[in-house]
Formats: structure tokens, sequence, C-alpha cells
């Protein structure tokens, strides 16, 4: 409430950011040379008991969306997900997204920026006094590294990709005391694909967001598959093909529970985990869709 200094600088801080800086937010980036490849690629990394996912453009600019769990025995940005943008030959990110302000998508971050500088971070301006969090929010205008706070409306594009911020609505942010709820939703669209980054959304955010919502093919489930998320009413509406669930091997949450994976099946969607399948990329050229691990591959035309 307002009567904790922190959360009401942090609030006075985040709308005087979203209102000075990002009143309405469209980046463009140079469109593909002929001689750069023409896929889109979307890369579900393996970090356990987390989030981390990286995008690289057809004109080979990247995204990061999450940077998987950090503690005292390892840290999936420094284990994970900065060795994968190296080795993949990334030297900067073109936006860095938090989806929410949670340990097992925030941990690794602060590695992956140490090594990786991103141009903006796109996060959901949650309220919270989390140490971690604002040790982040520190740590980037030390790095002079520009932040935004992502609303319903707010796209940007790159080499033809179009991002498209779907949640969470300013009220849910400021007011919501659950921050899997305001999670930062992202829409990513190539030619006729179309992919929705759900973050840690449940039923509540779902319900929010689902009468806007057209079918896609491709959904990173939310909050790892726990019961209180992948609704009937969500899965109706955006009718996915396939759908990755980023979970960790034996976690002590049962996720993805029985009930979540039930729903997905019943939708018709095929299911990939990164518990079970390792890292899970999926490529696009704007009309079909290659899933590909490391047991194989599978193949779709897009809606």
């Amino acid at each position: 409430g307002a009567d904790n200094p922190l959360r009401e600088a942090l609030r006075r801080w985040t709308w005087a950011v979203a209102a000075g800086l990002w009143a309405v937010l469209l980046w463009s980036a140079r469109p593909a040379s002929a001689d750069e490849p023409s896929a889109l690629a979307l890369h579900f990394l393996d970090v356990g008991q987390g989030d981390a996912a990286v995008i690289r453009t057809p004109g080979g600019h990247w995204v990061l969306i999450d940077a998987g769990p950090r503690d005292e025995r390892r840290d999936a940005g420094r284990a994970v997900v900065a060795p994968f943008l190296l080795r993949h030959g990334a030297r900067r990110l073109a936006v860095a997204v938090l989806s929410h302000a949670h340990l097992d998508h925030l941990g690794g971050l602060a590695a992956v920026l140490d090594r990786i500088p991103a141009a903006v971070v796109l996060e959901p301006g949650e309220m919270t006094a989390d140490p971690l969090y604002t040790s982040l929010l520190d740590r980037l205008g030390a790095k002079a590294i520009r932040w935004r706070a992502g609303r319903p409306g707010d796209q940007f594009a790159l080499d033809g990709v179009r991002f498209s911020v779907l949640h969470p609505a300013p009220s849910w942010a400021e007011w919501g005391e659950d921050l899997n709820e305001d999670s930062l939703v992202l829409l990513v669209e190539y030619g006729s694909f179309q992919a929705i980054f759900a973050g840690d959304a449940g039923f509540p955010a779902e319900s929010l967001m689902a009468p806007r919502l057209r079918p896609v093919d491709l959904l990173k489930v939310g909050h790892h598959g726990s019961r209180g998320s992948s609704s009937d009413l969500w899965l109706s509406r955006l009718r996915p093909r396939a759908a990755v669930i980023s979970v960790g091997r034996g976690n002590r949450y049962g996720h993805p529970t029985p009930e979540a994976v039930a729903r997905l099946t019943r939708a018709g969607t095929r299911v990939w985990r990164t518990d079970r399948d390792g890292t899970v990329t999926v490529t696009t050229d704007g009309r079909q869709m290659t899933v590909l691990t490391r047991d194989g591959r599978a193949e779709f035309d897009v809606n």
C-alpha cells in the first residue's frame, strides 16, 4: 500500500517511465538482406524449473524472454542462457523481456546482461520490493540500459517479426497482489505464424485476454503447466497446434500437472516439455513450423 515508501516510490517511478518513455512504442530494424536466413527461430532452453527462451529474427537480431532460475548452487543465466547466446553468435540483445519478478524467471538475467548487453529491458512494471528485483533495476540504471513497462497495445518489430504486449493492463500491474497474474504476455507474429509467451499467467489473466485473441500456432504454456493455468476457455480460443512447457525434472511442485496436460490434450495440442525433451527449438518461415528436439522433429502448417 501507499504506507510502504519503497512500494510508493516504485509506483511513481513505473508510471513516470511508462508515461514519459513509452506512450506508443514501435521499433523497426533493417530488413534482412537476401543472403541472410529467412527463418524465425525460437529456442526454449532447458534451465530446470524456470523459464528462458531466446528468439533469433531472420535478420539476426536477438530477443530474450526470461533467463531462468538462480539459487545457491546454480545460476541458469551464467550456466545455460549466456553460453547458448554466445555459442550462436549473439553479442547484443535487441530486447530482453522479463515476464515477471519471480526468481525462476528473473534469477539468471543479471548474469546474462553482464555478458551480453541489451538495448532495452521490457517488463511488467510490477509493484514489488523484492530485493532481487530492485537490485536488477539498480543494475539497469548503472549500465544505462533503458527500461520500459509494457502495456497492451505496445508493439515493436524486428526484421518483419512483430511483438505485441497482451498483458498486464495498467490496473493489474499497479494493484495486483499476484505477480504471476501480472505477467507480461507477448504475442509474436511472422507471416501467418503466431505464438504466445504466457509467462506465469493463470486463469484470471487468461480470462481477461481470451475474448480478444485468435488461434495461434505455438503456446509457451503459462506457469509451467500448473493446475491453475491453461484453462479450457483459454485453449478453446487459442487452439495451439504445439505447446512447450518449461519445467524442471522431478520438481517439487508437480509441474506440469495432469489437469493442465489433459486440457492441452483435449484441445488437440501436441506438447513438448523441457524436462523430457531438453531444449526445444521452433523454426518458421511464416508458412510452416518445425519443432526440433534432440530426439527428432515435427512439422506443421501454420494456421
